[in-house]
């Protein structure tokens, strides 16, 4: 009887232990996570360039109730911190706890967990780079407003229309010079199986036939009005 009840009592007094131990080493969890990622913001996250709302500080105020200034982009980047930190602490616990229960058991917690951990670590990120971006794209397009709000009347674009520039009007094209008389010979010397250019007739009086005498038929020049051989009259 004795030995009977020590053998059936055993695998409930080794899940009992590794409960309590479980239970133990997630409290301390809760608590390393919530050190490690307040340790872990004020060293990676917080710049300390911003400013931060203030109680004591009446100016911070109005940005705060405004939604001015948004603060749920720290708020989601500690509470990522915490969540991953605490998620690692959890698989951890578990592993340990599992001592109580055997290597054998150990040793494929062990490795489960350390899947199960990789994978809900990559849900955590995908889950929480989801939400940061649609609250960057809000924190951007308050800070354009707000650049733009602070801007001078001068430096804004116009509202209206853009004007329209005036039509250049376009001058009409002279005629091309003649190209001087010294120029033509060059001209035909480079195009020699061109034909020749026309030159104009030349506008003087058209020169005389010469003239005889009636008389002895001496040649007279042009103008005489006697023969210069026999003296005969010739107009």
């Amino acid at each position: 009887m004795y030995g009977y009840g020590y053998g059936y009592n055993t695998p409930a007094f080794g899940i009992g232990a590794s409960a309590g131990i479980f239970v133990t080493l997630l409290v301390i969890a809760f608590i390393a996570a919530i050190v490690l990622a307040v340790a872990g913001y004020r060293k990676y996250v917080d710049d300390g360039d911003q400013q931060h709302f203030s109680l004591k500080d009446s100016s911070t105020w109005g940005p705060f109730f405004r939604f001015d200034k948004l603060v749920i982009d720290k708020i989601l980047k500690a509470l990522y911190l915490f969540c991953a930190s605490f998620t690692a602490f959890f698989f951890l616990a578990i592993v340990l706890a599992s001592l109580a229960n055997g290597i054998a058991a150990f040793l494929v917690l062990l490795i489960m967990c350390a899947i199960l951990c990789l994978i809900t670590e990559l849900i955590e990120r995908v889950t929480f780079e989801s939400v940061m971006l649609s609250v960057i794209i809000t924190r951007n397009t308050t800070d354009i407003k707000g650049m733009l709000s602070n801007r001078p009347a001068t430096q804004l674009p116009p509202s209206g229309p853009a004007p329209v520039p005036p039509a250049q009007t376009v001058a009409p094209a002279e005629p091309a010079a003649e190209a001087p008389a010294s120029e033509k010979p060059a001209r035909e010397a480079s195009n020699p199986g061109s034909p020749a250019p026309e030159l104009p007739a030349e506008s003087g009086p058209a020169p005389s036939a010469p003239s005889f005498c009636p008389e002895c038929g001496t040649a007279i020049q042009p103008g005489s009005h006697f023969c210069p051989e026999c003296g005969k009259k010739l107009d």
